[in-house]
């Protein structure tokens, strides 16, 4: 009966520890839902990243996915997350370059990056296909990242089949409106490929500088900028995008009117939404009541340019952002959208970096929508194996007893 007790006492003991040492493990955080969705998008044959409604790589969805790999550290890590080349030649692969003089559809569309194989074409797929190439060239120390590239003598032919006669940049080439956002997208490609490749000599596709700047001037109405001359009213993206625009400009020194744009942006700072989830976020325009993670992107974006973020409620605006995260892990338009895209959810963690360190904020905010639990780890189960074994010899006593 000795043996009995002994190994009955050490059972019990076996039995408190695991009591003592299982305790629940913090609920998942943001990070964690957003690292599960990034990769649960990603295609690891075709090397890109789709939506939610479907499967097909796009270039705006790997945009999204690698802006938030890098603005959280995960890009620069070795081995990275994803194929980096893999990821390059996607996007190489999506950029429009047949040019058939009899084919309609190949002169608009010749130079800039499709959505998808064969999708459409604009400047905002371009724009952020440029960015893409950038963040992915930035990672020279990979392995074959600096072997291939676009073509970027046809990319610097659609930027300037962009440009109309009014001096502006419109979305599509051809004969289209133009738009102050496409402006400034044009106008940062352009940017790009001067100091890319010097050789192109790229602003001098800018026929009529000043008629580019008489157009963007055009545009502006007091403190702030609409989306074209024939627009009604001002908003937070059109003047983000104007202000910025007339900063890329080689003849523009110092901007005109920059602190009277950033205080009109400042005040469109909703600091007692009628729901608590969107108090902090920015309205598009004057008493429009509607905070959205678009109009607060583009706000402070250009405070950030224009060095005012300092006067921004932070807490605020970080609470804002992070509410705008959806179940899924990625992020919506609005707080409480039921569904997001991978484009938000790399533009949150830029506009998290801009507070702070995006990876922290993340990881130290609990997603609501997954609430914690007990996990069993390694440890767990080295100290159950213990109590079988405790359990079979306590048996075996018995019976020799």
């Amino acid at each position: 009966m000795k043996r009995v007790k002994v190994i009955t006492i050490a059972f019990a003991f076996m039995l408190v520890l695991v009591a003592a040492s299982a305790q629940p493990v913090a609920a998942a955080s943001r990070s964690d839902s957003l690292f599960s969705y990034i990769n649960g998008r990603y295609d690891g044959v075709r090397g890109g990243y789709s939506p939610p409604i479907d499967s097909v790589v796009r270039v705006d969805a790997t945009y999204g996915a690698i802006l938030a790999l890098d603005e959280l550290g995960s890009l620069d890590t070795r081995p990275p997350p994803i194929n980096l080349t893999k990821a390059l030649d996607a996007l190489i692969s999506r950029q429009w370059i047949s040019n058939d003089l009899d084919v309609e559809l190949d002169q608009e569309r010749y130079g800039g990056f499709s959505e998808y194989l064969l999708g459409p074409v604009t400047m905002g797929m371009t724009f952020k296909g440029v960015v893409l190439l950038q963040m992915l060239k930035n990672q020279a120390d990979y392995p074959g990242i600096t072997n291939n590239d676009i073509n970027k003598s046809s990319l610097l032919s659609f930027i300037n089949r962009t440009q109309t006669v009014s001096g502006g940049f419109s979305s599509l080439a051809g004969n289209h409106s133009p738009d102050i956002v496409s402006t400034y997208e044009a106008l940062s490609i352009i940017e790009f490929l001067s100091t890319y490749d010097p050789s192109l000599n790229a602003w001098d596709i800018l026929a009529n500088e000043s008629l580019t700047l008489e157009w963007i001037n055009d545009c502006r109405i007091d403190d702030g900028f609409k989306l074209n001359p024939n627009s009604v009213t001002i908003g937070v993206t059109p003047t983000a995008a104007g202000i910025m625009a007339l900063g890329l400009l080689p003849s523009v020194g110092i901007v005109p009117g920059l602190q009277d744009a950033s205080n009109w942006i400042l005040t469109r700072q909703i600091i007692d939404a009628y729901d608590d989830d969107f108090s902090g976020g920015f309205e598009e325009g004057f008493t429009t009541g509607d905070p959205n993670f678009q109009s607060t992107y583009y706000a402070l974006k250009l405070l950030s340019y224009t060095s005012n973020l300092v006067s921004v409620n932070e807490s605020m605006v970080i609470d804002f952002i992070l509410n705008c995260q959806v179940e899924d892990g990625s992020w919506g338009y609005i707080p409480g959208a039921s569904l997001g895209n991978l484009i938000y959810a790399g533009q949150a963690c830029e506009l998290l970096n801009l507070f702070g360190n995006a990876a922290s904020i993340l990881a130290a905010s609990e997603d609501p929508y997954l609430p914690g639990g007990l996990v069993l780890d390694w440890r767990y189960i080295v100290i159950i194996g213990i109590i079988l074994v405790a359990l079979v010899l306590a048996i075996v006593s018995i019976r020799r007893d």
